[in-house]
């Protein structure tokens, strides 16, 4: 007996929307842009003091992944609630994975941008006004969330952000992720780069340390054999992304010990496929499960 047709099963193609997920657009003075904002609510109620949450970038593209992991990794049983987190993913209206002009100014700091165009570059303080005077507001008249208890989760250039905000103003979240971070974007000597402009910025209270998540897929510098010689193959070589997140990670331990730093290397992942073993690495971290400090 042979397999039907699957099409002789499927109903006509039409929207899909992810369960118990609420969508809106919102406006913002700060950078000129509209961004779509996804809430990926928790089967469980809100626990005293409100819902932790998570702020995610490239949130049009990676809200599946997250929700879903945080659905079926937190769970105790298969009628368990899971996980009270409650994701607020960070996206563009009318994208349909990422808006990369747009995630390019977002998400890039502005000293960066020194020999690139200031129109679709160094829009990182724009963009973070924005989450903490007008998104992080909105999240919380309507719903019932917990202030204290906010993460940043940023891939790529989303993880270049988060370590902007991390060096830049460190109160705003309690929790860093930053996977693949383009650190590559402060020039070819990242952490000096980054030790420089702190000398120029105030020291930050050490009393609300935050904690750090860092990680990297473990073939980032490594070129496919069929590249060689390419310009991608030194892209990747220049980049240098692995050497650069182990740096960081050192360097940011020196600067601030009382910070939770905490770095993991994904062993054969590349840049794109990294993002799924290191989101169930997030939500480990999250809940406050990632382990002892350190590499």
């Amino acid at each position: 007996m042979g397999f039907l047709p699957t099409m002789a099963y499927c109903t006509p193609p039409g929207d899909v929307s992810l369960p118990d997920t609420q969508s809106f657009t919102l406006a913002s003075p700060e950078t000129g842009h509209d961004y779509l904002i996804q809430v990926a609510l928790p089967e469980a109620p809100p626990p005293a003091g409100g819902y932790p949450v998570v702020y995610l970038l490239d949130g049009n593209a990676y809200l599946p992944l997250v929700k879903v992991a945080r659905d079926t990794l937190t769970r105790k049983g298969p009628r368990g609630p899971g996980s009270p987190l409650m994701i607020v993913a960070i996206g563009y209206p009318g994208a349909a994975r990422f808006d990369f002009d747009q995630r390019a100014l977002d998400y890039t700091p502005p000293h960066a941008a020194r020999n690139k165009s200031e129109d679709v570059h160094g829009g990182a303080d724009r963009f973070l006004a924005f989450i903490n005077t007008r998104l992080k507001p909105e999240i919380a008249r309507r719903f019932e969330v917990n202030p204290d208890r906010e993460a940043l989760f940023g891939h790529s250039f989303g993880g270049l952000f988060a370590v902007h905000v991390l060096l830049t103003a460190p109160a705003s979240f309690n929790r860093y992720i930053a996977i693949s971070p383009s650190l590559w974007w402060y020039g070819d000597s990242p952490v000096g780069a980054i030790e420089d402009l702190q000398r120029t910025r105030p020291d930050h209270d050490e009393s609300a340390a935050p904690y750090v998540l860092l990680g990297a897929g473990g073939l980032e510098q490594t070129p496919d054999p069929s590249e060689r010689g390419t310009p991608k193959a030194r892209q990747i070589r220049a980049r240098a992304v692995i050497d650069n997140v182990g740096a960081f990670a050192d360097w940011l331990e020196g600067r601030h010990p009382t910070w939770s730093v905490q770095t993991t290397l994904f062993p054969g992942e590349g840049h794109g496929s990294v993002m799924w073993p290191a989101t169930r690495r997030a939500i480990e971290f999250l809940h406050g499960q990632a382990g002892n400090k350190g590499h």
